[in-house]
């Protein structure tokens, strides 16, 4: 045997030795997994039992909360005992055996608002407290826990409101809940359980202090976005009684919002609230918040984030100006202002170094599509400057907004400046990788420019042939030979065609007679090697012609 056999038989027994090491540590692992599992259980079942109160109902509830953060098998059971407690709430007034069970339905919705920071940032636990806060009861106060007795033949449960509860019992956690991935669910279905004036008010007092962190949060900006697109918070001052109350909610989030509007345009979450509060923001908020974007879109439209709040506005200039034409029609004033107009203000004599900007050309491109002819005639005056446009034609953003230019104009007074400024820059176009879709957007932007000039033309005509006659009757001109008739073709005496013999006074009955020969010689027929050509619609069938000599004769064959 070699060495080198030697040291594979080697090799492969060492092998086999770690894989047999390698299995009796899997195995330890997996005991000690299963030990530690088992003291956790254990001690969990201790700290129940030490924690009995006696009463039933609430070690039961204990054990329930405490099992369902464990494991799957405890949520389950956590969400048979909500569905329970569902019953309970809905038939309550109705079923003998509901009746009976709704203490436990109060311990248990009261335990869980006492643990409801601990299980809502649980993976288990928030999906517990989602479908424990359908069950929680709106009211017009806050209670004290404990102190909530649920009698469904009279209406003062109305009185407690165990909304306000919870909130409560947050707390500042509310801030945490909302920026915890598995708590942004169940703040967001807190928020979808305000109904009453009061419980908005207490939750936008607890939000208020941290709500740019919120807006900002990737997790948390999603419960602000679900509260400010809330129809209920959107509706708190349509009643006069409730109108100083919405007044002070709206100052505690749409002001804080307003005053630090440029941070949060620039965060990638921020952009997405500024938005929402250009569609739901109440007056004067959202004036103060769409004034204060217009007054910087410089700064905005060049970065990553601010820039789509600028679009958006470009795209929602109809929505934002339809819904300001009505308030001011309420209000007596005049029309609502073009938004568009003063963004694009903002850029003029920055046009060419915006459109070099990888984010700000979007800007501009957006501005080219929504501009008036006359505004966008600005904007093509600065593109086709001649010291900008060879930098602009080979830039790698700005290229877009010049196929975006000469797709978009709508003047051809404003293509043919685009294509006179372009045309002379050819060698530029054909040693960049962007000239080629330039070039096709000229050549089609032509293309159709010709088509559209005979339709004018035929216009034009129409128009003209519409015109009433002259007053004085023209004098009725001479018979004209049928177009392509001009005079006979004489046969020369060798056999040779001679010069045609010009018609003279033809009456209008040898007129017709040509007419119908010329017809006749539209007849399909076929030469020996071609295809057979005609006009279609020659009822006569074809027939084969023979040259023979330089003389044609039929063929009957």
């Amino acid at each position: 045997m070699s060495s080198e056999e030697e040291k594979l038989t080697a090799l492969y027994a060492r092998r086999q030795e770690i894989l047999k090491d390698l299995s009796e540590v899997d195995s330890s692992i997996k005991q000690l997994e299963s030990d530690i599992q088992l003291k956790v259980s254990e001690a969990a079942k201790r700290t129940i039992d030490e924690n009995k109160s006696g009463n039933a109902d609430l070690d039961k509830v204990n054990e329930v909360i405490a099992s369902c953060v464990r494991d799957a098998t405890g949520l389950r059971d956590g969400l048979k005992v909500v569905e329970a407690c569902r019953y309970v709430q809905d038939y309550g007034n109705k079923d003998d055996a509901a009746r009976q069970k709704i203490p436990f339905r109060n311990v248990f919705v009261q335990e869980c608002i006492r643990h409801a920071l601990d299980l809502s940032n649980d993976a288990n636990g928030s999906e517990l407290m989602q479908h424990l806060l359908s069950l929680l009861r709106p009211g017009m106060k806050s209670a004290v826990m404990g102190d909530i007795d649920y009698d469904p033949t009279t209406s003062s449960e109305q009185e407690h409101s165990e909304v306000l509860l919870l909130i409560n019992e947050l707390g500042d956690d509310i801030v945490t809940v909302a920026c915890n991935t598995n708590g942004a669910r169940v703040s967001q279905r807190i928020i979808d359980a305000l109904s009453t004036p009061e419980e908005f008010d207490v939750y936008t007092s607890v939000l208020a202090p941290s709500i740019v962190e919120v807006a900002k949060d990737i997790n948390g900006n999603h419960s602000l976005s679900k509260l400010i697109t809330s129809s209920r918070f959107c509706q708190l001052g349509d009643e006069e009684a409730d109108s100083a109350a919405a007044t002070a909610v709206y100052e505690r989030i749409f002001q804080k919002i307003a005053d630090n509007c440029i941070d949060i345009c620039k965060n990638r979450q921020g952009c997405c609230i500024i938005q929402k509060c250009l569609q739901h923001a109440p007056e004067p908020y959202h004036t103060t918040i769409i004034n204060t974007v217009l007054s910087n879109s410089l700064k905005l439209v060049q970065d990553p984030f601010g820039n789509y709040v600028v679009q958006f506005i470009l795209d929602k200039q109809q929505d934002i100006n339809g819904s300001r034409k009505e308030i001011d029609d309420e209000d007596g004033g005049s029309s609502a202002p073009n938004y568009t107009n003063q963004i694009i203000r903002q850029m003029l004599h920055h046009v060419a170094e915006l459109s070099c900007n990888k984010f700000s050309s979007n800007v501009i491109e957006k501005c080219l599509k929504t501009s008036s002819s006359d505004v966008r005639q600005l904007l093509v005056d600065e593109l086709t400057e001649p010291h900008v446009l060879p930098k602009l034609l080979t830039d790698s953003f700005a290229n877009y907004v010049i196929q975006t230019a000469i797709s978009t104009v709508s003047d051809d007074g404003q293509f043919t400046q685009l294509r006179d400024a372009i045309m002379p820059l050819q060698s530029l176009l054909k040693n960049s990788p962007y000239g080629v879709k330039i070039e096709s957007k000229l050549s089609r932007r032509h293309r159709e420019a010709a088509r559209r000039l005979p339709k004018k033309k035929e216009t034009t005509s129409s128009s003209s042939s519409h015109l009433p006659p002259p007053s004085q009757e023209p004098a009725l001109p001479s018979y004209i030979p049928p177009q392509g008739i001009t005079g006979i073709p004489m046969m020369a005496p060798d056999g040779s065609m001679g010069q045609p013999m010009a018609f003279a006074n033809m009456t209008p009955d040898m007129a017709s007679l040509f007419q119908q020969q010329q017809q006749m010689m539209g007849m399909p027929f076929v030469l020996q090697g071609q295809q057979m050509i005609g006009i279609p619609n020659a009822p006569p069938p074809p027939f084969t012609m023979s040259v023979i000599n330089g003389s044609s004769l039929p063929d009957y064959r």
